[in-house]
């Protein structure tokens, strides 16, 4: 069997085990949150996905992170893990994983219809600074999307009557641990773009240039930069919460829109 046929095989197992996690998920009640069996269907789906992006590695040389099938591939693999480990260390909050799993399986759908095709590395890859720029922006992502969720469920407790909401509230408000989350996230982004920053200086000479994803990128910066000051500045959670959201729609349309509908990614890149 050859190995781009093992690599596919893995990942659709990988697949499977990652839909019986959501199945389980979703289908559990709140008392169930200690219920480790979704966490070691996970445990079990990354395993898969991480032998199966290995096996690509091996094949073309490279890390995912050329073409879009790779770009999807490792970032369904990075979410899913900062799920995986939000569920084992933050059990009691796991009911946020019924918010954010949608999310990973429309990133997952995507990914099985995509064309698996081997790519070349360009020369501009070649260095480390890649490493730390893509790392930094997946644990960004990851964390921005449970900041997400917890916003989510917050707006949805909200959309509950007025007295179960007061009754609630102290035990509902999930708007600090949003703040917790978008806050450490910033501190990944603005790595994300210094490292990013670097690699440009030793790729094409020059640190920034405007391109679409860079400018892309650097909105998504300032609009985690404005949530960020909002909330310490005033105390309209709702609207806070629903900034959180909108950063995440933008960084996702950064991620996964503008380096595949863009002519220029990246001015130079290849």
């Amino acid at each position: 069997m050859q190995s781009h046929q093992i690599e596919l095989y893995l990942l659709y197992l990988a697949g499977l085990f990652y839909v019986i996690t959501g199945v389980i998920i979703m289908l559990e009640r709140y008392s169930e949150k200690n219920n480790r069996l979704p966490v070691i269907v996970a445990l079990s789906g990354l395993l898969l996905h991480s032998v199966s992006i290995g096996v690509r590695w091996q094949r073309t040389g490279h890390g995912p992170f050329i073409n879009l099938y790779e770009i999807l591939s490792s970032n369904v693999w990075s979410l899913f893990l900062g799920l995986t480990l939000f569920m084992i260390f933050m059990p009691k909050y796991r009911v946020i994983a019924k918010i954010v799993l949608p999310v990973i399986a429309v990133l997952l759908l995507w990914l099985l219809v995509v064309d698996p095709k081997d790519t070349y590395l360009p020369p501009t890859y070649n260095t480390i600074w890649l490493y730390f720029h893509v790392i930094s922006g997946k644990i960004f992502f990851s964390l921005l999307l449970l900041a997400s969720g917890f916003a989510a469920y917050e707006l949805l407790i909200n959309f509950q009557s007025r007295k179960q909401h007061k009754e609630k509230v102290q035990q509902t408000n999930k708007v600090h641990l949003a703040h917790g989350f978008l806050a450490v996230a910033f501190v990944f982004d603005s790595f994300m773009l210094f490292f990013g920053a670097i690699w440009a200086q030793d790729a094409w000479g020059r640190y920034w240039a405007w391109d679409p994803l860079e400018t892309w990128a650097f909105l998504s910066w300032l609009g985690v930069v404005f949530t960020l000051h909002l909330k310490m500045n005033l105390k309209f959670d709702k609207v806070f919460c629903g900034l959180i959201i909108a950063c995440f729609v933008l960084a996702f349309l950064t991620f996964f829109g503008v380096p595949f509908f863009s002519t220029a990614a990246h001015k130079g890149m290849i």
